[in-house]
């Protein structure tokens, strides 16, 4: 892959009120380091820039720990209230000005460099519209229904109230894009049929069923990411999780399947 060809954009307005911490989650730290210089680590070799979208309150700190570990290579956009993923992302995608962009979720401090790699490589290679990897698992939070055909049809989510198989594809909080795909679909969502239906956010991943139909199609590349690679920091629990997943021998880490 090529770092010019690419921007990452990292949705990091959340806070960490459900860790006890009242700063901007990407803050808090796991496993010696803060989730920013994990993420900035494992994305930072990949991309010319990266922008975060982050929260007023937490402009400040956030900029302030990017210039100590990101210097010259970051920008913020804001995002006012916190009213979705897919309005934060559009509001980072203002300010991506390269021809592919890798969209990561704020709070996924055990992102692997490699796998991360793979995927933009992948997504060079394979010219889609989208690449989103995937793994397998029990109780998924989020499942990709797909047709006969193997088509994208419709994204289900538990948080907003969707019936869920016991056994799903889901997303690993990674995606990458052409970032004209990534702007025509985010234009798509804002006819408002992505509205949660339990949580009244905007939601960013119905879109996907929408350009794998629209847009030439959507590539969901498995055996890329470990479940390790896509946990969210939003509990006690996961923390743990991180911190073993972290501490892992590197041969044993690249070598795990999903």
């Amino acid at each position: 892959m090529t770092a010019s060809l690419w921007t990452a954009i990292v949705p990091a307005a959340g806070r960490g009120s459900r860790l006890g911490y009242d700063q901007p989650k990407i803050l808090y730290p796991v496993a010696g380091r803060t989730v920013l210089e994990h993420l900035t680590a494992a994305l930072d070799p990949l991309c010319e820039r990266m922008v975060f979208v982050v929260s007023p309150s937490g402009q400040t700190a956030i900029e302030r720990a990017l210039e100590t570990h990101l210097p010259g290579k970051w920008e913020t956009a804001i995002q006012p209230e916190p009213i979705g993923m897919a309005d934060a992302v559009a509001r980072g995608v203002e300010l991506v000005n390269t021809p592919h962009t890798i969209v990561v979720w704020g709070d996924q401090a055990g992102l692997r460099a490699e796998a991360a790699a793979l995927c933009a490589h992948v997504h060079e290679t394979a010219g889609k519209a989208a690449t989103i990897p995937t793994v397998l698992r029990a109780d998924p939070y989020v499942h990709f229904e797909r047709n006969a055909a193997g088509r994208l049809t419709r994204i289900l989510q538990a948080r907003e109230g969707d019936p869920m198989p016991a056994q799903g594809e889901s997303d690993t909080g990674l995606f990458c894009f052409k970032t004209e795909a990534l702007r025509h679909a985010l234009e798509a969502l804002e006819d408002g049929w992505a509205i949660g239906a339990r949580t009244g956010e905007r939601n960013f991943l119905p879109a996907f069923a929408w350009m794998d139909r629209e847009l030439g199609g959507v590539l969901c590349p498995g055996g890329i990411m470990h479940t390790g690679d896509t946990i969210g920091l939003n509990s006690s629990a996961d923390l743990l999780l991180l911190e073993r997943w972290l501490a892992d021998a590197q041969p044993e880490r690249v070598k795990a399947t999903p």
